[in-house]
């Protein structure tokens, strides 16, 4: 292979491909609008493709997850081990699939930016990590967490009406058959 056909354009065959520095829009999830600037590309001088080379896509997938807040790898790496749970460990407490976490780590995958906030959270708050590890909302049965409500106050049109259907709209009334014993 000579100079000549190595610097040919992938895309075009025509034209070659020139070292550029330059800004380089990227649009992420449809909307969201990611500026990487002073981008080190290869531009074909015949069609205007541009090349990325492994460090230039490295650095785009930098500034996306910069800008969009998305947790890079050694971040989530470090809320795992601040943690003390390993990958599968963290998959089931947080009710993913038991290899997520795993993907998350290798960058096979990323997070959404919303689990990306909740991961913050549980690293800030280790105590709510504890509770969700422990699946904290478990510990009282729902039932006596009712006992001491008075649902007939609380409530007044659950005591007017049909014991299963409601007085409005004549409809069964799914809170009665729940409630009606305590009313």
């Amino acid at each position: 292979m000579n100079a000549e056909t190595e610097n040919l354009c992938p895309v075009c065959d025509g034209g070659h491909l020139q070292a550029k520095t330059l800004d380089y829009p990227v649009t992420v999830s449809g909307d969201v609008k990611v500026n990487v600037r002073n981008l080190a590309v290869e531009l074909c001088d015949a069609c205007g493709e541009v090349v990325l080379s492994a460090d230039a896509a490295d650095a785009v997938d930098a500034a996306i997850a910069e800008q969009t807040e998305q947790l890079t790898v050694r971040e989530l790496e470090r809320i795992r081990e601040d943690l003390d749970v390993d990958q599968t460990e963290m998959s089931e407490i947080l009710g993913l699939g038991s290899k997520t976490y795993h993907r998350w780590e290798k960058g096979n995958q990323v997070p959404s930016r919303s689990m990306g906030y909740y991961l913050r959270v549980l690293q800030a708050f280790p105590e709510a990590f504890e509770w969700l590890q422990a699946r904290g909302w478990r510990r009282e049965n729902r039932r006596t967490q009712l006992a001491g409500i008075d649902f007939g106050q609380a409530f007044p049109s659950l005591r007017q009406s049909a014991p299963l259907t409601s007085s409005r709209t004549g409809r069964p009334n799914p809170a009665k058959a729940l409630f009606g014993n305590i009313l």
